[in-house]
């Protein structure tokens, strides 16, 4: 009921703004014609190029998220074989440094 209400009070407005406009109008109503054309003409060509850069963001995004699906895995895969490498890498010097550890400590409890 409200609805109803609020649309009709609206519309009413609309009606009311309208009869008042065309009433204090400046211009012919043949002038007011004119401009409200090239007016409608300036609005549909910004609707096109606002619809054609909307549709080439839609495009780009949806190769990014293309790109990212392919690259996503890959990139995962290089870390992990790269964290692998690494850590394979660093046991030796890790073993390294345990053993010279043992050495120090039984050095030190050997001079005790």
């Amino acid at each position: 009921m409200k609805w109803k209400l609020f649309l009709s009070g609206i519309f009413a407005g609309s009606v009311a703004a309208g009869i008042t406009t065309l009433l204090t109008a400046k211009n012919s109503g043949k002038i007011t014609r004119g401009k409200l054309k090239e007016n409608k003409q300036f609005i549909f060509s910004q609707m096109n190029e606002l619809k054609t850069n909307l549709q080439e963001i839609k495009t780009a995004a949806s190769e990014a998220v293309t790109e990212a699906k392919t690259s996503i895995p890959s990139f995962i895969s290089d870390t992990t074989a790269s964290f692998m490498k690494w850590r394979e890498d660093t046991q030796l010097q890790q073993q390294e440094i345990q053993r010279e550890l043992l050495k120090i400590k039984s050095t030190v409890q050997n001079q005790q």
